[in-house]
């Protein structure tokens, strides 16, 4: 039995927690309002000074910004206007760009106030998200969402989440529940249904540890020492020689069945094959993908037809997308990973 005093103790302790929580939490309106000091529209001009790009950002320190690399790559100059305000700042250069993870931080000529960024750390499937963009250059746009999945790419990682984002809104923050940074917005895929993408903070916070004192000019960056292959370019790029895929069939008018062959080249059985089935829309771009597993083996030297005759959410929406557009469907399968049986 407790004593009288311990419970007591322990009632107490369960409403301090309780109050504690609730003031972590922020509402999404107090969110908003205080990101808005600190997001920026970025617009981009080339060496012509004709416009180029319009982008996101947000202030992590005094004069210095946080975006995407692929918001200011081929521009020549500037500029940052917080939202809401009626002045420009000039971008005097980049302190700091990491291709790979698609991320550079700006250095302006003034300030406000920088964001809370997190640790990267806690991350959870279902999790409350906000975003703060300026999507077509419609500024101030704050969305909600959650996270949907934190997907592995080889040795990196990318969050998906449901809070709408389009161009214009890359290089915005993603926050949390109590106002945090957690990721930056990177990419949305076309007719996705809320499938968006952002870069973890963890990689904002290696690359601001590695910022230089001293601007570049646009245009000739600092690069921080990690590849210049952005890791959105690896979405399922490791491929596995020894088995191919071809003869891939969508049927853009038949519910978004679809039929393909793998072939095994090894001179053993493998199984568990993982692939990635990208889809693309007429500009090339990718607008969604799907993960698919084959459950069966596969002997050497010998293919197997795979049909999904009930479709999949994402087949389906290309489909759909390829049939309304007569279009040719542009698709390419990649080989994940599979397992080798032992030839014993």
């Amino acid at each position: 039995m407790r004593s009288r005093g311990e419970l007591k103790l322990i009632r107490t302790f369960a409403i301090v927690m309780s109050m504690t929580a609730v003031c972590f939490a922020q509402s999404a309106r107090e969110i908003a309002r205080v990101a808005f000091k600190s997001v920026v529209l970025l617009e981009m001009r080339d060496g012509n000074g004709q416009p180029l790009s319009l982008g996101s950002g947000f202030f992590i320190s005094n004069s210095i910004i946080a975006t995407n690399a692929h918001v200011i790559a081929g521009a020549s100059s500037g500029s940052a206007k917080v939202v809401g305000d009626a002045h420009s700042m000039q971008i005097l250069g980049t302190v700091a760009v990491d291709s790979h993870a698609d991320l550079a931080l700006l250095k302006v000529n003034g300030s406000a106030p920088a964001l809370t960024l997190g640790s990267g750390v806690n991350l959870s499937v279902g999790d409350n998200v906000y975003v703060v963009g300026n999507p077509l250059g419609l500024e101030g746009t704050f969305s909600e969402g959650n996270i949907s999945a934190v997907r592995k790419l080889d040795a990196d990682s990318i969050l998906q989440m449901t809070a709408p984002i389009s161009p214009g809104s890359s290089g915005g923050p993603v926050m949390d529940s109590g106002g945090t940074v957690i990721g930056i917005s990177v990419a949305t895929f076309q007719s996705g249904q809320n499938l968006n993408l952002a870069v973890p903070v963890s990689y904002l916070l290696k690359l601001i540890a590695a910022q230089s004192k001293d601007a570049s000019p646009l245009g000739k960056p600092k690069i921080s020492d990690q590849p210049t292959k952005s890791m959105l370019d690896s979405i399922g790029t490791r491929t596995e020689t020894g088995l191919t895929v071809s003869d891939y069939h969508l049927g853009v008018g038949d519910y978004g069945k679809y039929s393909f062959r793998l072939t095994n080249k090894l001179p053993v059985e493998i199984s568990g094959p993982k692939l990635l089935i990208l889809y693309y829309d007429a500009s090339g771009s990718l607008m969604d993908f799907e993960d698919y597993t084959f459950a069966g083996r596969i002997p050497a030297g010998l293919t197997k037809t795979v049909a999904n005759d009930f479709g999949s959410e994402e087949s389906k929406r290309a489909a759909d997308y390829y049939g309304s557009n007569n279009l040719t469907p542009k698709i390419e399968i990649r080989v994940v990973t599979f397992h080798e049986e032992s030839s014993e």
